[in-house]
């Protein structure tokens, strides 16, 4: 059983440490998260240790694995940040894949991905790394995911999609074939996206339109 830890002790790390008790092979030995007020208490049973100034520690105490325990809510950059902290302190960022996902044998998935329960990764689709494909999510054949996006709870992108790294595709999102999102892209929940989405902007609505830029 490999040691992990868990940095971010809200809702999306319950959700990972399911995952990873299904999947088996981990020892879940503590959650980070900066909260003080979560310090000594406990996690669905996985103790919350302390905070990230704790990072520096774990590899001279056997731990090397870890998760990311952070969603996100439209922006993507503290998830991103988190992790590129926890690959400079030396640990590797675990795969976890919900056994009751679909992911096709042609699928490619990058470093450190997060896959739900219920999500669907069809044939020839490519994800970079830490990438959340979250419950019940559809990525068709053929699309391309970079690296950092979070694809939210029952979104649907039809074959050859591209979504742009540091994106978000918001709950019940739906996606066109073939159309491109940009970079550091929000796309709005419910929002149905019929045509390209320029890096760095909101988009929502039926059908989606630029709303305003992201800051």
């Amino acid at each position: 059983m490999r040691p992990v830890v868990g940095l971010g002790a809200g809702g999306h790390a319950k959700v990972v440490i399911e995952i990873l008790r299904l999947m088996g092979g981990y020892k879940l030995a503590g959650l980070l998260d900066p909260r003080p007020e979560l310090w000594g208490s406990e996690i669905l049973g996985v103790p919350v240790l302390g905070n990230d100034d704790l990072l520096a520690t774990l590899p001279g105490e056997g731990i090397r694995h870890a998760f990311i325990g952070l969603g996100t809510a439209g922006n993507t950059q503290p998830r991103w940040r988190l992790y590129e902290k926890a690959r400079r302190h030396g640990l590797e960022i675990v795969s976890a894949v919900d056994p009751r996902a679909v992911v096709a044998p042609s699928a490619q998935l990058g470093y450190g991905p997060t896959i739900m329960a219920g999500a669907i990764i069809n044939a020839a689709a490519w994800l970079g790394d830490n990438v959340i494909v979250n419950t019940g999510a559809i990525v068709e054949h053929d699309c391309i995911i970079g690296h950092h996006v979070h694809i939210a709870t029952g979104a649907r992108l039809a074959g050859a999609v591209s979504v742009g790294n540091n994106s978000h595709i918001g709950v019940g999102a739906t996606i066109r074939q073939e159309i491109r999102i940009g970079e550091n892209v929000v796309v709005g929940a419910g929002a149905v996206v019929v045509k390209d989405v320029p890096d760095g902007v909101v988009v929502a609505g039926v059908p989606a339109r630029v709303l305003r830029e992201v800051k």
